[in-house]
Protein backbone atom coordinates (compact mmCIF):
# COMPACT_ATOMS: atom_id res chain seq x y z
CA UNK A 1 0.00 0.00 0.00
CA UNK A 2 2.67 2.59 1.08
CA UNK A 3 6.44 2.43 1.20
CA UNK A 4 8.02 4.22 4.23
CA UNK A 5 5.00 5.13 5.47
CA UNK A 6 5.19 7.74 7.84
CA UNK A 7 4.09 10.89 9.62
CA UNK A 8 3.45 13.62 6.80
CA UNK A 9 3.64 17.22 6.64
CA UNK A 10 0.87 19.31 8.92
CA UNK A 11 -1.59 21.36 6.88
CA UNK A 12 -3.11 23.15 9.81
CA UNK A 13 -6.67 23.66 8.51
CA UNK A 14 -9.68 25.89 10.01
CA UNK A 15 -12.53 23.41 10.84
CA UNK A 16 -15.40 24.93 8.56
CA UNK A 17 -18.87 25.70 9.65
CA UNK A 18 -20.53 23.18 8.09
CA UNK A 19 -18.14 20.59 9.98
CA UNK A 20 -18.82 22.11 13.55
CA UNK A 21 -22.69 22.32 12.68
CA UNK A 22 -22.37 18.80 11.54
CA UNK A 23 -20.81 17.44 14.79
CA UNK A 24 -23.11 19.88 17.37
CA UNK A 25 -20.98 22.97 17.41
CA UNK A 26 -18.77 23.39 20.95
CA UNK A 27 -16.90 20.19 20.67
CA UNK A 28 -14.27 21.83 18.60
CA UNK A 29 -11.02 22.24 19.08
CA UNK A 30 -8.75 25.25 18.25
CA UNK A 31 -5.88 24.23 14.99
CA UNK A 32 -2.31 23.66 17.10
CA UNK A 33 -0.52 26.44 17.90
CA UNK A 34 2.33 24.91 18.64
CA UNK A 35 4.84 24.23 15.83
CA UNK A 36 5.06 20.69 14.83
CA UNK A 37 7.96 21.62 12.20
CA UNK A 38 10.78 19.36 14.66
CA UNK A 39 8.27 16.21 14.50
CA UNK A 40 9.36 15.94 10.55
CA UNK A 41 12.96 16.53 11.18
CA UNK A 42 14.26 13.28 10.19
CA UNK A 43 17.81 13.06 12.26
CA UNK A 44 20.99 12.42 10.56
CA UNK A 45 22.41 9.68 11.67
CA UNK A 46 21.09 6.04 13.00
CA UNK A 47 17.75 5.16 11.54
CA UNK A 48 16.99 8.24 10.44
CA UNK A 49 19.87 8.10 8.39
CA UNK A 50 19.10 4.65 6.96
CA UNK A 51 15.46 5.64 6.16
CA UNK A 52 16.93 8.65 3.83
CA UNK A 53 19.48 5.98 2.15
CA UNK A 54 16.75 3.79 1.54
CA UNK A 55 14.26 6.48 0.50
CA UNK A 56 16.79 7.84 -2.46
CA UNK A 57 16.85 5.00 -3.29
CA UNK A 58 13.51 3.72 -3.49
CA UNK A 59 12.83 7.07 -5.54
CA UNK A 60 16.07 6.09 -8.19
CA UNK A 61 14.43 2.69 -8.96
CA UNK A 62 11.09 4.57 -9.07
CA UNK A 63 12.21 7.14 -11.79
CA UNK A 64 13.42 4.35 -13.92
CA UNK A 65 10.52 2.35 -13.77
CA UNK A 66 8.78 5.44 -15.04
CA UNK A 67 10.74 5.89 -18.02
CA UNK A 68 10.01 2.31 -19.32
CA UNK A 69 6.05 1.98 -17.97
CA UNK A 70 4.68 5.98 -19.41
CA UNK A 71 4.52 4.72 -22.67
CA UNK A 72 2.17 2.08 -22.50
CA UNK A 73 0.28 3.90 -19.29
CA UNK A 74 -3.08 4.61 -19.68
CA UNK A 75 -6.66 5.03 -17.30
CA UNK A 76 -8.22 2.22 -15.67
CA UNK A 77 -11.96 2.55 -17.03
CA UNK A 78 -15.04 0.93 -15.50
CA UNK A 79 -16.07 -2.60 -17.09
CA UNK A 80 -19.61 -2.35 -18.57
CA UNK A 81 -19.69 -5.24 -20.30
CA UNK A 82 -19.00 -9.20 -19.30
CA UNK A 83 -16.56 -11.28 -21.02
CA UNK A 84 -18.41 -14.74 -19.89
CA UNK A 85 -20.13 -16.85 -22.32
CA UNK A 86 -24.40 -17.33 -21.38
CA UNK A 87 -23.10 -20.31 -19.58
CA UNK A 88 -20.46 -19.30 -17.25
CA UNK A 89 -22.82 -16.62 -16.44
CA UNK A 90 -25.36 -18.64 -15.35
CA UNK A 91 -22.96 -21.37 -13.70
CA UNK A 92 -21.43 -17.59 -11.39
CA UNK A 93 -25.15 -16.28 -10.99
CA UNK A 94 -25.66 -19.85 -9.77
CA UNK A 95 -22.59 -20.51 -7.57
CA UNK A 96 -23.20 -16.43 -6.25
CA UNK A 97 -26.78 -17.12 -5.01
CA UNK A 98 -25.49 -20.37 -3.35
CA UNK A 99 -23.42 -18.89 -1.79
CA UNK A 100 -23.09 -18.52 2.54
CA UNK A 101 -22.82 -15.13 3.55
CA UNK A 102 -22.42 -14.19 -0.01
CA UNK A 103 -24.77 -11.38 0.44
CA UNK A 104 -27.52 -12.60 -2.77
CA UNK A 105 -30.01 -14.76 -2.05
CA UNK A 106 -30.80 -17.74 -4.06
CA UNK A 107 -32.43 -17.24 -6.89
CA UNK A 108 -32.46 -13.48 -6.91
CA UNK A 109 -31.00 -10.93 -9.55
CA UNK A 110 -30.93 -7.45 -8.36
CA UNK A 111 -29.16 -4.56 -10.38
CA UNK A 112 -26.94 -4.49 -7.47
CA UNK A 113 -26.14 -8.53 -7.93
CA UNK A 114 -25.51 -8.26 -11.30
CA UNK A 115 -22.67 -4.88 -11.08
CA UNK A 116 -20.82 -7.43 -8.18
CA UNK A 117 -20.65 -9.59 -10.89
CA UNK A 118 -19.15 -8.03 -13.11
CA UNK A 119 -17.03 -6.74 -10.56
CA UNK A 120 -15.71 -9.85 -9.57
CA UNK A 121 -15.31 -11.16 -13.53
CA UNK A 122 -12.90 -7.97 -13.76
CA UNK A 123 -11.22 -8.45 -10.24
CA UNK A 124 -10.82 -12.78 -11.84
CA UNK A 125 -8.85 -10.83 -14.73
CA UNK A 126 -7.29 -7.69 -13.56
CA UNK A 127 -6.58 -7.99 -10.12
CA UNK A 128 -8.04 -4.16 -10.21
CA UNK A 129 -11.09 -2.61 -10.45
CA UNK A 130 -13.35 0.89 -10.42
CA UNK A 131 -15.90 1.49 -8.26
CA UNK A 132 -17.79 4.79 -8.58
CA UNK A 133 -19.77 6.89 -6.42
CA UNK A 134 -18.95 4.70 -3.29
CA UNK A 135 -19.90 8.30 -1.08
CA UNK A 136 -21.30 11.11 -2.34
CA UNK A 137 -19.39 14.20 -3.35
CA UNK A 138 -21.08 15.67 -0.11
CA UNK A 139 -20.11 12.81 1.77
CA UNK A 140 -16.84 12.57 0.88
CA UNK A 141 -16.01 15.77 1.94
CA UNK A 142 -17.30 15.58 4.95
CA UNK A 143 -15.28 12.66 6.04
CA UNK A 144 -11.96 15.03 4.55
CA UNK A 145 -12.85 17.09 7.37
CA UNK A 146 -12.95 14.54 9.84
CA UNK A 147 -9.83 13.41 8.78
CA UNK A 148 -7.89 16.62 8.92
CA UNK A 149 -9.23 16.59 12.55
CA UNK A 150 -7.96 13.68 13.22
CA UNK A 151 -4.71 14.25 11.87
CA UNK A 152 -4.41 17.60 13.93
CA UNK A 153 -5.05 15.21 16.60
CA UNK A 154 -2.46 13.23 15.87
CA UNK A 155 -0.11 15.74 15.79
CA UNK A 156 -0.89 17.17 18.81
CA UNK A 157 -0.50 13.71 20.95
CA UNK A 158 2.65 13.12 19.10
CA UNK A 159 4.12 16.42 19.98
CA UNK A 160 2.95 15.79 23.50
CA UNK A 161 4.83 12.72 23.52
CA UNK A 162 7.08 11.22 20.16
CA UNK A 163 6.28 7.73 21.56
CA UNK A 164 2.51 7.75 20.83
CA UNK A 165 3.66 7.82 17.02
CA UNK A 166 3.42 4.51 16.54
CA UNK A 167 -0.50 3.87 17.92
CA UNK A 168 -1.42 7.33 15.78
CA UNK A 169 0.75 7.00 12.15
CA UNK A 170 2.06 3.29 12.14
CA UNK A 171 5.58 4.10 12.31
CA UNK A 172 8.39 5.41 15.01
CA UNK A 173 8.72 8.84 14.83
CA UNK A 174 12.72 8.03 13.85
CA UNK A 175 11.16 7.44 10.17
CA UNK A 176 9.07 9.95 9.88
CA UNK A 177 8.05 10.92 6.47
CA UNK A 178 6.43 14.46 5.77
CA UNK A 179 5.24 13.65 2.03
CA UNK A 180 4.07 10.42 2.23
CA UNK A 181 2.43 8.46 4.87
CA UNK A 182 -0.52 6.40 6.72
CA UNK A 183 -2.84 8.15 9.64
CA UNK A 184 -4.45 5.33 11.46
CA UNK A 185 -7.94 6.34 12.30
CA UNK A 186 -10.81 5.35 14.79
CA UNK A 187 -14.31 3.74 14.17
CA UNK A 188 -15.89 6.86 15.60
CA UNK A 189 -14.29 10.07 15.48
CA UNK A 190 -13.05 11.82 18.14
CA UNK A 191 -14.44 15.53 17.49
CA UNK A 192 -18.15 13.22 16.89
CA UNK A 193 -17.48 12.09 20.59
CA UNK A 194 -16.73 15.07 22.33
CA UNK A 195 -19.52 16.73 20.60
CA UNK A 196 -21.93 13.81 21.85
CA UNK A 197 -22.75 12.93 18.44
CA UNK A 198 -23.54 9.01 18.05
CA UNK A 199 -23.23 9.04 14.06
CA UNK A 200 -20.77 11.51 12.74
CA UNK A 201 -18.75 11.57 9.67
CA UNK A 202 -16.78 8.63 10.22
CA UNK A 203 -19.56 6.39 10.84
CA UNK A 204 -21.80 7.95 8.24
CA UNK A 205 -19.19 7.00 5.71
CA UNK A 206 -19.14 3.77 6.87
CA UNK A 207 -22.62 3.03 7.32
CA UNK A 208 -22.52 4.06 3.53
CA UNK A 209 -19.03 2.05 2.29
CA UNK A 210 -20.24 -1.72 4.55
CA UNK A 211 -24.01 -1.99 4.84
CA UNK A 212 -25.95 -4.62 2.85
CA UNK A 213 -26.48 -4.42 -0.73
CA UNK A 214 -23.89 -1.32 -0.71
CA UNK A 215 -21.27 -1.65 -3.41
CA UNK A 216 -18.28 -2.20 -1.42
CA UNK A 217 -20.17 -4.06 1.53
CA UNK A 218 -21.26 -6.78 -1.29
CA UNK A 219 -17.87 -6.67 -3.20
CA UNK A 220 -15.36 -7.31 -0.20
CA UNK A 221 -18.19 -10.43 1.02
CA UNK A 222 -17.99 -11.71 -2.53
CA UNK A 223 -13.90 -12.02 -2.95
CA UNK A 224 -13.44 -12.38 1.06
CA UNK A 225 -15.26 -15.41 1.31
CA UNK A 226 -18.50 -13.71 2.62
CA UNK A 227 -18.94 -11.44 5.73
CA UNK A 228 -16.68 -13.42 7.79
CA UNK A 229 -14.26 -11.44 6.30
CA UNK A 230 -11.88 -10.05 8.98
CA UNK A 231 -11.49 -6.42 9.25
CA UNK A 232 -7.55 -5.72 8.42
CA UNK A 233 -7.08 -1.99 7.44
CA UNK A 234 -8.34 1.23 8.38
CA UNK A 235 -6.05 4.20 7.53
CA UNK A 236 -5.89 7.29 5.68
CA UNK A 237 -3.21 7.72 3.34
CA UNK A 238 -2.08 11.42 2.27
CA UNK A 239 0.57 12.93 0.32
CA UNK A 240 2.06 16.53 -0.08
CA UNK A 241 3.28 18.15 -3.15
CA UNK A 242 6.60 17.29 -3.73
CA UNK A 243 6.10 13.37 -3.00
CA UNK A 244 8.11 11.27 -5.03
CA UNK A 245 6.81 8.41 -7.05
CA UNK A 246 6.71 4.69 -5.44
CA UNK A 247 8.46 1.58 -7.11
CA UNK A 248 6.58 -1.03 -8.18
CA UNK A 249 5.15 -3.67 -5.56
CA UNK A 250 2.66 -5.63 -3.87
CA UNK A 251 1.23 -5.58 -0.62
CA UNK A 252 1.31 -9.08 -0.27
CA UNK A 253 2.91 -11.99 -1.81
CA UNK A 254 1.27 -14.37 -4.62
CA UNK A 255 -0.29 -17.30 -2.94
CA UNK A 256 -3.15 -19.15 -4.57
CA UNK A 257 -5.96 -18.26 -2.34
CA UNK A 258 -5.89 -14.38 -2.20
CA UNK A 259 -6.11 -12.81 1.18
CA UNK A 260 -6.50 -9.39 1.34
CA UNK A 261 -8.58 -7.19 -0.50
CA UNK A 262 -8.59 -2.91 -0.43
CA UNK A 263 -10.74 -0.31 -1.13
CA UNK A 264 -9.41 3.09 -2.07
CA UNK A 265 -12.08 6.39 -1.62
CA UNK A 266 -10.61 9.18 -2.74
CA UNK A 267 -11.82 11.87 -0.78
CA UNK A 268 -11.80 15.09 -3.48
CA UNK A 269 -11.02 14.80 -6.91
CA UNK A 270 -7.63 13.26 -7.75
CA UNK A 271 -6.49 14.45 -10.89
CA UNK A 272 -3.09 13.36 -11.94
CA UNK A 273 -0.71 15.87 -10.92
CA UNK A 274 -2.14 15.30 -7.47
CA UNK A 275 -0.74 11.61 -7.13
CA UNK A 276 -2.63 8.69 -8.76
CA UNK A 277 -2.48 4.76 -8.13
CA UNK A 278 -0.78 2.94 -10.87
CA UNK A 279 -1.59 -0.28 -11.20
CA UNK A 280 -0.13 -3.67 -13.63
CA UNK A 281 -3.71 -5.33 -14.77
CA UNK A 282 -3.30 -9.54 -14.54
CA UNK A 283 -0.18 -9.56 -11.99
CA UNK A 284 -2.30 -10.78 -9.00
CA UNK A 285 -1.22 -14.14 -10.65
CA UNK A 286 2.05 -15.62 -11.30
CA UNK A 287 3.03 -14.50 -13.79
CA UNK A 288 6.43 -14.37 -15.55
CA UNK A 289 6.41 -10.56 -15.66
CA UNK A 290 4.75 -10.07 -11.73
CA UNK A 291 8.20 -12.23 -11.34
CA UNK A 292 10.49 -10.66 -13.41
CA UNK A 293 9.36 -6.57 -12.05
CA UNK A 294 9.54 -8.38 -8.47
CA UNK A 295 12.89 -9.66 -8.95
CA UNK A 296 15.76 -7.07 -8.71
CA UNK A 297 18.13 -9.35 -9.49
CA UNK A 298 16.78 -9.56 -13.07
CA UNK A 299 17.77 -5.56 -13.83
CA UNK A 300 21.69 -7.19 -14.91
CA UNK A 301 20.03 -9.38 -18.01
CA UNK A 302 17.11 -6.92 -18.65
CA UNK A 303 14.15 -9.36 -18.38
CA UNK A 304 13.01 -6.97 -15.64
CA UNK A 305 13.41 -3.88 -18.07
CA UNK A 306 11.63 -6.02 -21.10
CA UNK A 307 9.04 -6.84 -18.62
CA UNK A 308 8.36 -3.27 -17.85
CA UNK A 309 8.25 -2.06 -21.20
CA UNK A 310 5.87 -4.40 -22.19
CA UNK A 311 3.28 -4.33 -19.46
CA UNK A 312 0.09 -1.83 -20.09
CA UNK A 313 -0.15 -0.47 -17.00
CA UNK A 314 -3.39 1.58 -15.88
CA UNK A 315 -3.80 4.68 -13.51
CA UNK A 316 -6.75 5.60 -11.46
CA UNK A 317 -8.81 9.05 -12.29
CA UNK A 318 -10.63 8.97 -9.11
CA UNK A 319 -13.54 11.89 -8.69
CA UNK A 320 -14.36 12.09 -4.78
CA UNK A 321 -16.07 9.05 -3.78
CA UNK A 322 -15.17 7.30 -6.14
CA UNK A 323 -13.40 3.76 -5.13
CA UNK A 324 -10.27 1.68 -6.99
CA UNK A 325 -10.98 -1.52 -5.76
CA UNK A 326 -7.66 -4.16 -5.72
CA UNK A 327 -6.34 -7.58 -4.86
CA UNK A 328 -3.17 -6.77 -2.92
CA UNK A 329 -1.15 -9.15 -4.63
CA UNK A 330 -1.79 -7.02 -7.53
CA UNK A 331 1.70 -4.69 -8.11
CA UNK A 332 0.98 -1.11 -8.03
CA UNK A 333 2.67 2.22 -7.14
CA UNK A 334 1.85 6.18 -5.89
CA UNK A 335 2.36 8.20 -8.39
CA UNK A 336 3.88 11.73 -7.94
CA UNK A 337 2.43 14.58 -6.28
CA UNK A 338 3.86 17.35 -8.37
CA UNK A 339 4.94 20.62 -6.54
CA UNK A 340 2.57 22.65 -5.91
CA UNK A 341 3.16 25.20 -8.86
CA UNK A 342 2.30 21.90 -11.68
CA UNK A 343 -1.08 21.26 -9.73
CA UNK A 344 0.75 19.31 -6.92
CA UNK A 345 -1.83 19.25 -3.74
CA UNK A 346 -2.59 17.60 -0.84
CA UNK A 347 -3.94 14.44 -1.92
CA UNK A 348 -6.49 12.47 1.04
CA UNK A 349 -7.19 8.40 0.68
CA UNK A 350 -9.40 6.58 2.40
CA UNK A 351 -7.96 2.82 2.56
CA UNK A 352 -10.33 -0.05 3.90
CA UNK A 353 -9.05 -3.62 3.74
CA UNK A 354 -10.42 -7.12 4.49
CA UNK A 355 -8.78 -10.10 5.50
CA UNK A 356 -9.73 -13.75 3.54
CA UNK A 357 -9.54 -15.96 6.22
CA UNK A 358 -9.42 -18.80 3.72
CA UNK A 359 -5.97 -17.63 3.31
CA UNK A 360 -3.69 -19.43 5.29
CA UNK A 361 -0.06 -18.18 3.81
CA UNK A 362 1.83 -15.47 5.57
CA UNK A 363 0.28 -12.12 3.94
CA UNK A 364 3.61 -10.06 4.86
CA UNK A 365 1.38 -7.19 5.10
CA UNK A 366 0.65 -6.08 9.22
CA UNK A 367 -3.08 -5.16 9.80
CA UNK A 368 -3.30 -0.89 9.47
CA UNK A 369 -5.35 -0.60 12.75
CA UNK A 370 -5.26 1.80 15.50
CA UNK A 371 -3.52 -1.25 18.54
CA UNK A 372 -6.50 -1.95 20.33
CA UNK A 373 -8.73 -2.95 17.15
CA UNK A 374 -5.90 -5.12 16.22
CA UNK A 375 -6.13 -9.08 16.53
CA UNK A 376 -9.99 -9.11 17.77
CA UNK A 377 -11.58 -11.00 14.99
CA UNK A 378 -13.56 -8.17 14.06
CA UNK A 379 -15.24 -9.11 10.94
CA UNK A 380 -17.33 -7.26 8.04
CA UNK A 381 -20.39 -8.88 9.83
CA UNK A 382 -19.88 -7.32 13.18
CA UNK A 383 -19.26 -4.06 11.53
CA UNK A 384 -22.38 -4.20 9.62
CA UNK A 385 -24.14 -5.31 12.59
CA UNK A 386 -22.56 -2.71 14.60
CA UNK A 387 -23.47 0.19 12.00
CA UNK A 388 -27.55 -0.82 12.41
CA UNK A 389 -27.30 0.24 16.44
CA UNK A 390 -28.48 3.26 17.96
CA UNK A 391 -24.45 3.96 18.99
CA UNK A 392 -22.05 2.41 16.97
CA UNK A 393 -18.44 1.80 18.36
CA UNK A 394 -19.10 3.46 21.58
CA UNK A 395 -17.39 0.62 23.42
CA UNK A 396 -13.71 1.21 24.96
CA UNK A 397 -11.13 -1.02 23.55
CA UNK A 398 -9.68 -2.65 26.12
CA UNK A 399 -12.15 -3.63 28.40
CA UNK A 400 -13.67 -6.37 26.96
CA UNK A 401 -15.55 -4.68 23.88
CA UNK A 402 -13.61 -4.02 20.36
CA UNK A 403 -14.03 -0.50 19.97
CA UNK A 404 -13.93 2.56 21.13
CA UNK A 405 -10.82 5.00 19.57
CA UNK A 406 -8.53 1.63 19.54
CA UNK A 407 -5.90 3.42 21.20
CA UNK A 408 -3.67 2.07 23.58
CA UNK A 409 -5.01 1.71 27.05
CA UNK A 410 -3.73 4.47 29.66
Amino acid sequence: MLLLAGILAPSLLLLRPSYKQLVGGGGGRLPLERSVDALLQLPEQGSGLLFQDSKKAMTAQAEHERVLIEPNMNPIVERKRSRKTSAQKAAASKRSGAAKGGGFGAGRSSPMQRATELRCETMADDGVCCVPGVLTAEAAAQLRECVSDELRSAYAAVEDDPLNCKERFNVPVETMDPLRGYLLLPLRDELSVSGGVDRGPMVSALSKLLERDSALGELFASTCGGRTAEWYDLVALRTEPGAARQPLHSDTPYQKIPGLFCAFIALQDVPFSMGSTLFVPGTHKNTKDRKAILDLASYSDGRRDAALGSVESRYTMLKAGDAAFFDMRTLHAGTANFAAADGGSQRLILALTFRNRKATQELGHAPNLRPNYRDRGITLSDLQGELLTDAPFAGLAGDGDPYGDGLAAP
